[in-house]
């Protein structure tokens, strides 16, 4: 499972700028709408620009933590590297579940944040 996440992560490393600058901006654009700016007199765009920011933290984040993921232990390495080794694995494994988790809580709030903005 992991080295199916490293294999994704490896493709959104390469829109990191592209999602750093969504990030900038979407975060730009729900302060803006907070405070009271003469160009955004509401808050209409504050949901989208939410969902934008939580999209592009989640992606960076989840290619930044499965960049580099270490291989497999084997049978020539000494013993202490090996249970090193599989706690690393281990840990991105659990790591691997709880950003799956985290990923369908997002879509979840987006669902939610874009069906009340498009109601409103």
């Amino acid at each position: 499972m992991i080295e199916r996440l490293q294999r994704i992560a490896r493709i959104i490393q390469r829109l990191r700028w592209i999602l750093f600058l969504l990030a900038l901006a979407s975060a730009a654009l729900a302060f803006a709408s907070v405070i009271d700016n003469p160009w955004l007199a509401d808050d209409r765009w504050l949901m989208p620009g939410v969902v934008a920011l939580c999209w592009s933290l989640t992606l960076l984040s989840f290619g930044r933590l499965f960049e580099s993921v270490p291989p497999e232990a084997t049978r020539k390495m000494a013993w202490h590297r090996r249970i090193v080794r599989k706690m690393q694995r281990g840990l991105l494994w659990l790591l691997g579940l709880a950003m799956i988790g985290l990923t369908g809580a997002v879509l979840l709030l987006s669902w939610q944040l874009l069906r009340v903005w498009m109601m409103s």
